[in-house]
């Protein structure tokens, strides 16, 4: 993944931040934990990512990094500890575009929200999404 792509997917995750209007320390501090374990941005680089925030990012064409920007964002949606509908709505569409069976999204959506909100990791996440199938 070049730098581009990466620094344009983590915008998917800072408009999950933006999706209830409210900007909480808790989903920024999520953000950033996430940006620089999952995506080695520096915390400046995320800073400089958050400010250029107007550019479109491109949404991922494996499925595993699909899965894993899906659960990168229902644990910023959780992050503050409240869920909100917009949140959920954003979850959903993102689902959309990435191109899950619109027959499951809501399955997907619920399955990763409750994984994230017990803040189990992604591996294991991923590990089980891959038995089942």
């Amino acid at each position: 993944m070049t730098n581009e792509e990466k620094n344009a997917r983590f915008l998917a995750l800072y408009c999950m931040i933006l999706a209830d209007g409210v900007i909480d320390a808790r989903e920024l501090e999520t953000l950033y934990k996430i940006g620089i374990e999952s995506y080695e941005l520096t915390p400046e680089q995320i800073s400089i990512c958050v400010k250029s925030t107007g550019n479109s990012f491109n949404l991922p064409d494996k499925q595993e990094e699909k899965i894993q920007l899906m659960y990168e964002l229902a644990q910023i949606a959780w992050a503050d500890g409240i869920l909100e509908e917009s949140e959920v709505d954003l979850l959903k569409t993102y689902a959309q575009k990435m191109g899950f069976d619109e027959g499951n999204i809501d399955q997907i959506v619920d399955y990763l929200l409750n994984k994230a909100k017990e803040k189990v990791p992604f591996v294991n996440v991923l590990n089980e999404i891959l038995m089942s199938k």
